[in-house]
C-alpha cells in the first residue's frame, strides 16, 4: 500500500501554542504549504494552548477557512513544557477513541509535508514512526550505528500514525497529574521535566503505549536514509532528538523557518 491509502483513512491531529498573531500568521503559512496532503486526510482536528481566547478564536477561524468541517478543541488550562504537549495530545487521541476514529495521524503545527510523501510505499501495520535520536542517545550505543538500527526505539511525538482502536491510552492522566503536583514543589524548577524523573517524556509515553498494547511498527525512514541521519547528528553534534529543519522522506519539524533545512 502506499501513504496516500493511509492518510485517506486517518483522522489528521495537529497541536500547538498560539500567543500572538505571529503565531497565526506562520501558521497559515504551515496550511498553506501542507494544503495539498491536507486534502487528503479523511478529517482534520486541532488542539491548542492560547495566551488570549480572541486568539484561539481567530485560530478555529483559520482552519475553518480552510478546512469548514475542521474540529478544533481549545484548552484553557496550559501546564507548561511537556505537561501542556502531553495534555494536548491526550485530547486529540480521547477525541478519537471517543468517535471510534481507528486511524489517527498526529502532527503538530511546525511540521511540513511535500506533497511525493502520498506515493511512498509502506507496509501494512498498527504503527508508523519517525525514530527520534541525538547524540546523547547515541552514545549509549558507543555509536554503533548497526546496534541503533536493531536495538533503538524512541517514537517522535510530533508525527505519526497509530490504530486507535487497538490501544487502551496513550499518556497516563493519573501520572502526569502526580508528577506535575511534584513539581510544583520544586525549588527553582528548571522546566526539564526529564532532569527530575528518569523516564518522563512524551517519546516514552509513546514507546510505552505502542509497547504494551503490543503494536507492530513500521520506521517511515528508509535505512538508507537513517543511517545518512546518524552521520549528520554525529558530525554536526546534534543533541535535540526530534530532527528540526531536517527533512526526511518528505517530512520535516520546520521549528525555525528563517532557517536552512537538511534535506535527507
Amino acid at each position: 500500500m502506499n501513504l496516500k491509502q493511509l492518510i485517506n483513512k486517518s483522522v489528521y491531529g495537529t497541536i500547538g501554542y498560539i500567543s500572538s498573531q505571529d503565531d497565526l500568521n506562520k501558521l497559515e503559512q504551515y496550511i498553506l504549504y501542507n494544503l495539498p496532503v491536507l486534502k487528503e486526510y479523511k478529517k482534520i482536528i486541532t488542539a491548542i494552548n492560547y495566551s488570549d481566547i480572541e486568539l484561539a478564536l481567530k485560530h478555529n477561524q483559520l482552519w475553518l477557512k480552510y478546512f469548514p468541517n475542521c474540529h478544533y478543541i481549545n484548552n484553557p488550562v496550559n501546564r507548561g513544557h511537556n505537561f501542556g504537549t502531553a495534555d494536548l495530545d491526550n485530547l486529540l487521541f480521547d477525541y478519537c477513541k471517543l468517535k471510534e476514529e481507528e486511524w489517527l495521524c498526529k502532527s503538530d503545527h511546525d511540521i511540513i509535508l511535500q506533497e511525493n510523501i502520498l506515493d511512498k510505499e509502506i507496509d501494512e501495520t498498527d504503527f508508523y514512526y519517525m525514530n527520534g535520536i541525538g547524540v546523547g542517545g547515541m552514545v549509549k550505543y558507543n555509536f554503533d550505528f548497526n546496534r541503533i538500527l536493531n536495538e533503538d526505539f524512541y517514537p517522535q511525538t510530533n508525527f505519526y500514525f497509530i490504530n486507535v482502536l487497538k490501544t487502551d491510552y496513550l499518556n497516563d492522566k493519573a501520572y502526569l497529574d502526580k508528577t506535575y503536583e511534584y513539581i510544583q514543589t520544586v525549588e527553582k524548577y528548571n522546566g526539564k521535566i526529564w532532569e527530575y524523573i528518569q523516564g518522563w517524556s512524551c517519546e516514552d509515553f509513546l514507546k510505552q503505549c505502542i509497547e504494551r498494547n503490543k503494536l507492530s511498527k513500521y520506521h517511515l525512514i528508509p535505512q538508507e536514509k537513517y543511517l545518512i541521519l546518524l552521520e549528520v547528528i554525529k558530525n554536526y553534534n546534534i543533541h535535540d532528538c526530534s530532527h528540526k529543519n531536517i527533512m526526511i522522506e518528505g517530512i520535516c519539524h520546520l521549528q525555525y523557518p528563517e532557517q536552512q533545512i537538511i534535506e535527507i
